[in-house]
C-alpha cells in the first residue's frame, strides 16, 4: 500500500445532507497515540467525513498541514483509506492510503452540482445598469409574439464578428444589490433565463433559443456561455476577519435552509475566496438586566454555516451548508469559531 497526500475530498450533494456513516473509533486519552480510519465510498463528501473526525469540519487543512510527509494536495477517490493519527504530543494529522488501482474510477465531485451549477457558468453579477445595457441583445422577431421559448429564432444586435455556432447565455437584469445602510449599489444580480446559439451572422445576427428557464423577451441580453465546470474547493476559514450580510436569496423564500444559495455583501475586496466557510449569526432580543433593569444586549447566536463558492469584487455567492433554524436576508456572517478538536462518532457531519 502506498501512502499519498490528504487531499481535496468532495463537497458534493452530501455537503447538504449526508447519509449516516459507520461509527469511527472514539478519541484516545491525551498523550496516547490513536488512529482513526475510514474507507472512502462513492457519494462521500469532505464535509461529512471531516465532521466525523473534527468538531469543525472546515478546520481540516490545519491538520492536513501538520503531516510533514504531505507536500501537495490531490484528489481523493472511492476506495482510499483516510487515516487520522494522534501522536504522543496530542496533535492530529491526516494521511491517505491507496488500497487498490483506480482504473476507471473517477474522483469524488467537489460540491453539489444541482445547487450551484447554474451560478458557475453565467455572469452572476454586473456592476451597473450601463454595463448591462451595453451587452448584445435580442432585438426583433419574425412573428408578433412577445414571449419566446425553445426553437424560436430571433434577431440580435451586437454579435458582429462572432463565429456561427457560438453559444450564449440569455440574461435579464435582476435586483439591485445594496449593503445595508449604504445608498450606492454594489451591482445588480443577473437572471439566467436561457441559452441560444448563433445560426447566422451579420448586422442582425440570427440566434435560435436552445434552453428556456424562464420567459424570454425582446431586450434580454446575451453573453457568451461559459463552461460551468465544478472546481475543487478547499473548505477553509478566511485569511482575515470578515463581516458580511446576506443581501439576497436566489429562491426568494423568507426562510432559508441548507442547500439554498445566497448573495453576500462582501467579496474579493474583503479577502473572501472560494471555499471559505462563514458562520451565520442572528441577533438576539435585548434582555432586561436582572440587577439594573436596563436592557442588556446579548451577543448574536450562531445559527448555521455557509460556504462561499463564487467571488466578485464586492459581492459573493454562498451555499448554506448547515442551518439550526431558518436563515433570513439581513443575517450576518463572520469567521467561524476555531476549536480544532476530534469529534465523537455521531457528532457534527454525521448526517
Amino acid at each position: 500500500m502506498k501512502a499519498k497526500p490528504w487531499l481535496y475530498l468532495a463537497l458534493c450533494a452530501g455537503i447538504l445532507g449526508l447519509d449516516t456513516l459507520p461509527a469511527l473509533a472514539a478519541p484516545a486519552a491525551s498523550g496516547i497515540q490513536m488512529v482513526q480510519s475510514y474507507v472512502v465510498k462513492p457519494g462521500d463528501t469532505l464535509w461529512g467525513i471531516a465532521g466525523r473526525f473534527l468538531k469543525n469540519p472546515w478546520e481540516w487543512p490545519e491538520i492536513w498541514h501538520r503531516n510533514p510527509k504531505i507536500h501537495n494536495p490531490n484528489l481523493i477517490y472511492p476506495g482510499d483509506r483516510i487515516l487520522l493519527e494522534r501522536n504522543a504530543q496530542g496533535q492530529l494529522q491526516f494521511s491517505v492510503v491507496t488500497l487498490h488501482p483506480r482504473m476507471g474510477v473517477a474522483p469524488l465531485p467537489t460540491i453539489a452540482t444541482g445547487e450551484i451549477m447554474p451560478f458557475l457558468g453565467n455572469p452572476g453579477v454586473i456592476g451597473s445598469k450601463h454595463a448591462y445595457e451595453a451587452l448584445p441583445y435580442l432585438a426583433a422577431a419574425r412573428s408578433q409574439q412577445t414571449i419566446f421559448s425553445v426553437g424560436d429564432h430571433l434577431f440580435a444586435r451586437g454579435l458582429e464578428g462572432a463565429p456561427v455556432g457560438t453559444r450564449y447565455s440569455i440574461i435579464s437584469l435582476g435586483p439591485e444589490l445594496r449593503r445595508p445602510g449604504v445608498q450606492r449599489p454594489l451591482g445588480y444580480a443577473l437572471n439566467d433565463i436561457g441559452e441560444a446559439v448563433l445560426r447566422r451572422n451579420g448586422p442582425a445576427g440570427e440566434v435560435e433559443i436552445t434552453v428556456a428557464k424562464r420567459e424570454i423577451s425582446l431586450g434580454d441580453r446575451l453573453v457568451v456561455l461559459a463552461k460551468g465546470n465544478i472546481p475543487h474547493y478547499f473548505p477553509s476559514t478566511p485569511r482575515r476577519p470578515v463581516s458580511a450580510s446576506i443581501i439576497a436569496a436566489i429562491s426568494g423564500a423568507p426562510e432559508l435552509m441548507t442547500g439554498q444559495v445566497v448573495i453576500l455583501d462582501q467579496g474579493r475586496d474583503a479577502g473572501l475566496e472560494p471555499g471559505n466557510v462563514l458562520q451565520v449569526t442572528a441577533p438576539l432580543p435585548a434582555t432586561p438586566n436582572a440587577v439594573t433593569g436596563k436592557a442588556f444586549a446579548l451577543p448574536p447566536e450562531g445559527i448555521g454555516t455557509a460556504m462561499v463558492f463564487r467571488v466578485f469584487a464586492q459581492v459573493s455567492y454562498a451555499v448554506i451548508t448547515s442551518a439550526q433554524r431558518g436563515i433570513a436576508i439581513g443575517d450576518q456572517l463572520r469567521n467561524p469559531p476555531s476549536a480544532t478538536a476530534p469529534s465523537p462518532a455521531g457528532g457534527p457531519g454525521a448526517g
